[in-house]
């Protein structure tokens, strides 16, 4: 079956309200021209859940799409913090659920697993479960160790990105591949953007590298660059410069909408020209 979709197909298929689980981690691999095609879609109230946000996060919130984040952490890492995601847990405009990165692949592996959640020990001895009241302290039924109950993620979307995947829906990460494979396996449906759409013969070359399988992807995108500004490697790094120059744009509400208008709400082809085009992104992050 070819699932192949356009970016546009894939988001049309999220809904208000909705559970969307992104993966990546922070400043690698994020399926960011997913997201912005998200952002351009115009749906709201989304409940976003991640193990390490970063940019994708802050411009969902920054567009005014998010009504609820569940995250371990979200930053910019050496570059400072995520300003949307800032002044709105200052203000309060959205909810925040924070988790540690161990509970939300808890909580998606209970999906996963079919059940209503994991115990752990995860989170005894520190504020965590202050700050977040749907974990549960609970006894051990047969050794009485005191335990805490994580509860499943169910996304209804899951958004990835991938180096390399065939029409199937099977998808190649080269190195980490981070909450990737728990987000596709617990979504109802699954897109996957990927750098480069390979025969299913050469796909199976990578052995292990195939890290998400047909069975739990519902489209797959090719879309080269797919990750940026964010890395996807060994492909490329992630652009500092366009990061840094993302961070002065949210400092002005004039420039935030300069932002918007060059790099949200325009289709690819047209954000990798505003980028300087693909030669000039070769040229500084090719690694």
């Amino acid at each position: 079956m070819d699932k192949r979709l356009s970016l546009e197909e894939a988001v049309a298929e999220i809904q208000n309200g909705d559970t969307v689980a992104i993966g990546g981690s922070s400043l690698s691999r994020k399926p960011m021209a997913l997201v912005r095609a998200l952002a351009r879609s115009g749906k709201k109230d989304l409940r976003v859940v991640v193990d390490v946000g970063g940019p994708d996060v802050d411009l969902l919130i920054g567009t005014g799409s998010v009504g609820e984040v569940v995250y371990a952490f979200v930053g910019f890492e050496v570059l400072g913090l995520a300003p949307h995601f800032r002044r709105a847990r200052q203000s309060a405009s959205i909810q925040f659920d924070e988790w540690t990165e161990y509970t939300v692949m808890a909580g998606l592996d209970a999906t996963i697993k079919r059940v209503p959640f994991l115990p752990t020990h995860t989170g005894l001895g520190t504020d965590v479960l202050n700050v977040n009241r749907s974990f549960k302290r609970f006894k051990d039924p047969f050794h009485g160790e005191e335990l805490v109950a994580v509860p499943a993620i169910n996304p209804d979307v899951a958004l990835i990105h991938v180096n390399y995947a065939d029409v199937l829906g099977n998808g190649v990460i080269l190195g980490d591949g981070h909450v990737d494979s728990l987000c596709a396996k617990a979504a109802k449906k699954t897109f996957m953007s990927c750098e480069r759409i390979i025969s299913p013969e050469e796909l199976q070359r990578y052995g292990r590298d195939v890290q998400v399988l047909r069975v739990h992807t519902t489209g797959v995108i090719e879309v080269p660059w797919g990750a940026h500004p964010t890395g996807c490697a060994p492909d490329y790094r992630a652009d500092l410069r366009h990061l840094q120059d993302y961070l002065t744009y949210c400092t002005k509400e004039d420039g935030w909408q300069s932002y918007q208008e060059q790099f949200i709400y325009t289709d690819h082809q047209r954000y990798l020209s505003n980028q300087g085009g693909v030669e000039e992104l070769v040229a500084r992050l090719k690694v």
